[in-house]
């Protein structure tokens, strides 16, 4: 066969090989020849035997118990599920890992595979090794039904919560691997990460039990049971997915537009769950899906502020070419484009929005329960969002005018480094030079203020508050020339020419000093 019969070649099975991933087919291509994969899934087959047999023989009594079946089940499900949370996404942190490092990384930035399908390829052969791992244990799970005490759907709804919970390892795994930062922290970032997973296992097998003892079978017709079950696959969706365009974002080039698709899946999903979350709202008449989705998305755009003063002071000509021409696209393409600006507009917004929809919402329906959680809850995080918003910018501040030879990617570190002391030097000071019994007993809730996290736990709220709005007044003002240069700066790179017929190069002109590379830049500002 020629190569021309091969490139003419119109049949389903070539269009389906043209849209294989190729990074899919590597590395399953490198698992199945892998001695380590094949030896783990033996080992994980003969534990699961000898689990199995060494219950029954000893234990005789598991023969006639009418509960046999659900400990036996929890016993393999646990040794399942551990060494699928730790095999799995080690196995696929650790080969990206290799790629990323010095000696390969070269291979990673010339290849003409887009980043997204670059991760969505470490995904996908991850889930069809997790599929062969579940897929060959299963019949041990499916024999423990003839042990009594436990029913298939339960078996089977079980499983699923569990594939998801080690694909949703598996996509976080692969994100920390994709951070580009040192040996050292990144060995740091997955001792962390392996701590997360064994909360995170200790947590299911916890749920799981609970969900047999109040039977599983017995609640597949009850509609309560299955808004919980969407509700976690929804959550696991959700962190698949966040985690997924983090780590296209971090192998993508610096120079590009990385913070786009963040910031549009990160939107999109906000959009969803609202409006899933209102629904749920009006058919359980209850405020906690309002609650929940309020905390976490407020959560997710305070983390966001302190990721917005670590990219790029302004954006490159690269993403420049990009910009629309007309000014109300480049409005709203503003707010999802990469730069620090950007990253900071589209947080705060994010922020007003969730905590403003969630106060409507609870005005609206006073009467469903669960109202004071809902607005506890909006206090807290408004609170909190709000120091965030002071460190985050008091950070970029100090590390603009103070150590603008640092590199803007680690701003994030000098508003960590703010917040712990705001955290602990008032403290210290309340503690000793005022420590006493009235101090202890009364006084020392005065000095919390600088504690994000404080707001439940403090008397005094309106000095609480209060300093957090003069605060944050202070540095927006600090920082609206800065601001006003980067939204003055946002616009296309290559305009069109007027009807005169003479080109606006001046604006290309002013763009291109707008945006220095950013040593030069912030030494000007400097």
């Amino acid at each position: 066969m020629t190569v021309r019969s091969v490139l003419r070649q119109k049949g389903l099975l070539a269009r389906i090989d043209d849209w294989m991933n190729p990074i899919v087919i590597k590395e399953l291509r490198q698992a199945v020849q892998s001695r380590f994969v094949v030896t783990a899934l033996l080992v994980l087959l003969s534990i699961q035997l000898l689990a199995v047999g060494i219950y029954i023989l000893a234990w005789r009594s598991a023969l006639i118990d009418l509960d046999a079946g659900r400990w036996v089940f929890m016993l393999l499900y646990g040794i399942l599920l551990g060494i699928s949370m730790l095999f799995v996404p080690l196995y696929t942190a650790i080969r990206l890992f290799a790629e990323r490092s010095d000696t390969n990384v070269d291979l990673l930035f010339i290849t003409t595979i887009k980043p997204r399908s670059i991760i969505a390829g470490k995904l996908f052969a991850a889930i069809i090794l997790t599929i062969l791992i579940f897929s060959a244990c299963m019949p041990f799970m499916a024999f423990t039904y003839f042990l009594r005490g436990i029913d298939l759907p339960s078996i089977f709804v079980v499983l699923l919560l569990g594939f998801m919970i080690v694909i949703t390892c598996t996509q976080a795994a692969i994100f920390v691997a994709s951070i580009p930062v040192n040996r050292v922290l990144k060995v740091i970032f997955g001792l962390v990460v392996l701590w997360v997973f064994l909360m995170i296992f200790i947590s299911t097998m916890g749920g799981m039990n609970e969900l047999f003892r109040m039977g599983i079978g017995s609640r597949l017709g009850d509609w309560e049971f299955w808004e919980g079950v969407i509700g976690f696959l929804s959550l696991f969706t959700l962190l698949i997915g966040s985690f997924f365009v983090l780590s296209v974002a971090m192998i993508t080039p610096p120079a590009a537009n990385r913070g786009f698709p963040v910031r549009v899946f990160m939107t999109l999903a906000w959009a969803s769950l609202g409006i899933t979350v209102l629904i749920g709202s009006v058919i359980n008449k209850t405020h906690t899906p309002v609650a929940v989705w309020q905390v976490v998305f407020s959560s997710t755009f305070a983390l966001a502020l302190f990721i917005a003063v670590s990219e790029r002071d302004g954006p490159g000509r690269r993403v420049l070419r990009s910009v629309p021409q007309s000014k109300l696209k480049r409005a709203v393409a503003f707010f999802f484009y990469s730069g620090a600006a950007s990253g900071l507009t589209w947080a705060s917004v994010g922020i007003a929005l969730t905590l403003t929809l969630a106060w409507i919402w609870s005005k609206l329906l006073p009467a469903y329960s669960n109202h004071d959680d809902l607005i506890g809850g909006l206090k807290w995080m408004g609170a909190m969002c709000l120091y965030f918003f002071c460190y985050a910018l008091s950070g970029a501040l100090l590390r603009r005018h103070l150590l603008s030879k640092v590199g803007s990617e680690l701003t994030w570190i000098f508003g960590l480094i703010l917040m712990i002391g705001g955290i602990v030097v008032p403290f210290m000071i309340g503690y000793l030079l005022f420590f006493g019994d009235e101090w202890w007993k009364e006084d020392y809730e005065n000095w919390l203020v600088g504690n994000p996290f404080a707001w439940n736990g403090i008397s005094s709220k309106a000095l609480y508050l209060g300093i957090a709005v003069v605060w944050a007044v202070l540095v927006a003002a600090l920082n609206l020339r800065w601001f006003i240069e980067r939204v003055s700066g946002f616009r296309p790179l290559i305009a069109p020419i007027d009807q005169s017929g003479s080109s606006v190069m001046a604006q290309i002109h002013d763009a291109n000093i707008a945006f220095e590379p950013p040593g030069r830049q912030e030494r000007q500002d400097a």
